[in-house]
């Protein structure tokens, strides 16, 4: 998929030329885990399920004794990968969706079909894989279907998330910003739900709250900034570390799967990417999400 407001066209979708195999992934996954404290493991993409070897990959580092494994998807592989993902020891699955029309669906996301993703959701829970329904909300496009979501979510035991957009890729420094902000989706919910803030993980992303039924949260990038409890660290599929989507400045541990001692190499350049994080709000950046992971 290609959505709008991740990447201009289908043709931005490249992969990389020097792409680590499946082996050389989990080696410095490894790594990171050893020597780096790692605990969670997140697959991304572009879309991971076309990743020949994604099973493998999740098997691999379930082996390595991680227990919170997860995915995020656009949902359109699911039906058929959601049963042998759970059995390699994936965990959770964050699921992109966000539209419940099938017109509006195709529109913002320029390829794919909504009965897929849709299928792709109750294969997850038929096999125990814990979902989360993450929605952009864009003003003039979806925020009409913000209620509908939740319902849909509360209805199925599935936690919505709504994003607030971000200056990324093609919406960097852009005029027209099509912001509905995480107030303006609150105000949206109360004229149907009571709602209760809860607590959220000590490093969550989302704003979480309650309302009868179930919970949704807020990941509000622009309202209420995360950056400085952001403990996040992406590892690119040729090999590079990125510490922070506002400063994407790349450090790269590829020539570390050639390293006979790699332990304090390791630890110097995680730290060094590490370095790189804000501490204030999200500025923005010209790098296409789907490079590095949502």
């Amino acid at each position: 998929m290609a959505c709008t407001y991740c990447v201009t066209s289908l043709s931005d979708h490249k992969r990389s030329p020097d792409e680590l195999n499946s082996n050389q992934m989990l080696y410095l996954v490894r790594l990171l885990k050893e020597h780096a404290g790692i605990e969670k493991v997140r697959l991304t993409g572009g879309e991971p399920l076309l990743y020949p070897e994604i099973v493998n990959v999740i098997s691999g580092i379930s082996e390595m004794g991680i227990k919170s494994i997860g995915l995020t998807s656009n949902g359109q592989l699911l039906a058929r990968k959601a049963k042998a993902l759970a059995e390699a020891g994936l965990k959770n699955v964050n699921i992109s969706l966000d539209s419940l029309d099938p017109e509006k669906f195709k529109l913002l996301g320029r390829v794919g079909k909504l009965h897929k993703t849709l299928e792709g959701i109750e294969a997850c829970l038929k096999y125990g894989l814990l979902v989360k329904i993450n929605m952009v909300v864009i003003k003039g496009e979806n925020e009409n279907e913000i209620v509908k979501m939740l319902e849909y979510g509360v209805d199925r035991g599935v936690e919505v998330r709504y994003l607030e957009l971000m200056g990324m890729g093609p919406l960097y420094k852009k005029d027209d910003f099509k912001l509905i902000d995480m107030h303006e989706i609150l105000r949206r919910i109360s004229k149907k739900y009571s709602v209760q803030p809860v607590s959220a993980e000590s490093d969550s992303t989302s704003l979480r709250y309650w309302v009868p039924g179930g919970y949704f949260g807020i990941i509000p990038n622009n309202s209420a900034p995360f950056c400085s409890t952001c403990s996040r660290l992406r590892l690119t599929s040729d090999g590079q570390l990125i510490g922070c989507l506002s400063n994407p400045s790349p450090v790269s541990i590829r020539h570390l799967l050639n390293h006979a001692d790699p332990e304090e190499v390791l630890k110097k350049l995680v730290k060094k990417s590490i370095s790189f994080k804000q501490d204030a709000a999200f500025t923005g950046s010209s790098l296409v999400m789907s490079r590095v992971g949502g």
